[in-house]
């Protein structure tokens, strides 16, 4: 399936003292409904090989007006099109100046009373002070570490900036300082420079104990014109990604440890395509951690077992806490339609009652 079958445009009739315009505007359809996603300057004086964007390409250049820019936003807003504004930009000047024009946009809405959903791509290298401005007016901040470490964001990105002190750092900086976790989000290009999943992962546990809110990955996609797609013609598979965002939830809420996964790799360091989930794939590498008692399994041991969650895991240590016997009878309604997955890896002998499965 195609990544870009969330995307699709809208026209918006804009009504001004000096005519009718009609303005077709890009609407992304993000998990929490539509939003105006947009740069704010197609320009960029980077050379980031996998864009489009980039000086080297040829492509048209566009920047809105500010006041125009809100204006469209607003009547998008006001007919209900979209429920948010996701704001980026192409590095058309310094960062500090990209970055400081996309929050007074945010900093103009706000002032004329608009109190929705506000998402705000910064700039490598944004300075503190803007940082923080940007914190007090919006919902979330994003800042794209583009890949997960130095010498690979050198092999696409060569003059964005240095990854530690202009990208990390200041992703760090925005998930100390924000009201919360979810505030704060970044992105790869997931299979860009040919780097291995097993550095993700690393870097995955590094940024959920650091609060970062929500990681995404975009697979590397060559687009004719770049300089990466000469050197790397080859597309990185969806299901490449669906991995790493099944081991970030597993880190983040499951309490998983990036040791977990190592037995998943190849010799590259890489996981392998399967038709399993990654946390069954887990349960079978991973013997040892089974059958799991549930009358004494702690919080993460239960989420080990394949079927049970954070809400099922609660609701069996809520029941254990209130002197409620766990019986097979009552544990597969609690599981439900994961029962059949899950029975296998727990131990029932002490449960009191057997129950086959029919």
């Amino acid at each position: 399936m195609s990544r870009y079958w969330k995307w699709r445009r809208t026209s918006i009739l804009l009504d001004t003292a000096e005519k009718l315009e009609v303005v077709e505007i890009p609407v992304y359809q993000s998990t929490g409904g539509p939003l105006f996603k947009t740069l704010y300057s197609s320009a960029c004086r980077m050379d980031c090989l996998y864009c489009p964007l980039s000086y080297n390409c040829y492509t048209s250049r566009e920047f809105w007006r500010r006041d125009k820019l809100i204006r469209v936003f607003i009547e998008a807003y006001k007919q209900r099109k979209v429920r948010g504004l996701f704001l980026s930009s192409g590095l058309y000047a310094d960062p500090e100046r990209v970055s400081e024009e996309l929050v007074e946009i945010a900093v103009d809405l706000r002032r004329i009373g608009y109190n929705g959903y506000i998402h705000v791509r910064l700039m490598p290298g944004t300075p503190k002070r803007v940082i923080r401005e940007a914190l007090k007016i919006t919902d979330r901040i994003g800042i794209n570490l583009e890949a997960p470490g130095p010498s690979y964001f050198q092999e696409i990105a060569p003059s964005k900036g240095r990854w530690r002190t202009d990208l990390l750092s200041k992703l760090e900086l925005v998930a100390r300082e924000a009201r919360k976790p979810l505030q704060v989000d970044t992105q790869f290009v997931l299979g860009g420079a040919g780097e291995p999943d097993i550095e993700y992962i690393a870097l995955i546990h590094k940024l959920v104990k650091q609060k970062i809110g929500r990681i995404h990955f975009s697979p590397y996609t060559p687009i004719p014109g770049t300089k990466l797609a000469e050197i790397n013609p080859h597309h990185t598979p969806q299901w490449r990604a669906k991995y790493l965002y099944e081991i970030f939830f597993l880190i983040k809420y499951y309490g998983f440890k990036p040791s977990y996964f190592i037995p998943l790799l190849d010799d590259k360091g890489c996981i392998p395509p399967s038709t399993m989930r990654i946390k069954d794939r887990l349960a079978e590498l991973h013997p040892e951690w089974f059958p799991i008692n549930l009358d004494t399994a702690s919080f993460y041991e239960l989420l080990k077992v394949p079927g049970i969650g954070p809400v099922r895991a609660r609701r069996i240590i809520n029941l254990r806490e209130k002197g409620v016997k766990l019986t097979p009878r009552l544990i597969r309604h609690i599981l439900g339609s994961a029962w059949r997955k899950a029975q296998k890896y727990l131990d029932l002998s002490t449960q009191g009652e057997t129950l086959l499965e029919k």
